[in-house]
C-alpha cells in the first residue's frame, strides 16, 4: 500500500517535470509543493528572532469555557502553511452573542494574530479591510503574548501543565479598560 502511494507520487512529480514549460525560466523550485498534479510556488518561511508559527502548536485544539453566565468555544487548527486558523464564539441563554475569526500568520517580524469580530448573521464589527493585528511581543514555553502596536490591547495565551488553556485579555483603551481571564478546557 505504501509502495503504491509512493509510486503514484513519483509518477505525478515526473509527469509535471516533463510537461512543456517546466521548470519555468529562472524558477527556484526549492520551496515548491506538488498539489493536484501541478507545482505551486511556496515562499520560504520567514527568518525571525523569536517564535515561528509552528512553535504555537500548543494552541491547537477545541476548547470550551464559561464566564458570568455565558459559554464560549475557541478552536485552533494545527500549524500548517505558516499559519494557524481559529474561531471563537460567545453564547448566552442559548444564543450566539458574537464571533471572532482569527489567524496567526507568519511575517518577516514574527507571527501576527489577526482577528475580526462578527455579530450573528456575520455582520462585521471592523471595517471591510481592517482586521485587528497583534504581533507577538513575548514567547516562552507554552505561552505567547500578542499586543496591539499601540499597546492598548494585550492577549496572553498560556497552556498549563494540566492541559487547560488560559487566555488573558488586557485593554487600556477608552471604554474597554480592564482585564478578563478565560479558562478553557480541551474538548475531545
Amino acid at each position: 500500500m505504501l509502495f503504491r502511494r509512493l509510486s503514484r507520487a513519483i509518477l505525478i512529480v515526473l509527469a509535471v517535470m516533463v510537461s512543456p514549460g517546466f521548470p519555468p525560466r529562472s524558477a527556484d523550485l526549492s520551496g515548491a509543493q506538488v498539489e493536484g498534479g501541478s507545482v505551486r510556488q511556496q515562499a520560504p518561511a520567514p527568518i525571525v528572532n523569536g517564535p515561528l508559527v509552528q512553535d504555537l502548536a500548543f494552541l491547537a485544539g477545541r476548547w470550551r469555557g464559561g464566564v458570568a453566565g455565558g459559554l464560549f468555544d475557541e478552536e485552533w487548527s494545527a500549524p500548517s502553511a505558516d499559519c494557524l486558523m481559529g474561531m471563537f464564539r460567545y453564547m448566552e441563554n442559548g444564543k450566539v452573542q458574537f464571533y471572532e475569526f482569527m489567524t496567526i500568520e507568519a511575517t518577516p517580524a514574527g507571527p501576527v494574530l489577526r482577528l475580526r469580530h462578527f455579530d450573528p448573521g456575520l455582520a462585521a464589527w471592523e471595517d471591510k479591510d481592517a482586521a485587528q493585528n497583534f504581533p507577538v511581543v513575548s514567547f516562552g514555553d507554552n505561552q505567547v503574548v500578542f499586543a496591539a502596536p499601540d499597546k492598548s490591547t494585550k492577549l496572553t495565551y498560556r497552556r498549563s501543565q494540566t492541559g487547560s488553556l488560559v487566555a488573558i485579555l488586557e485593554q487600556t483603551g477608552a471604554g474597554h479598560a480592564g482585564k478578563q481571564e478565560f479558562d478553557f478546557t480541551l474538548i475531545k
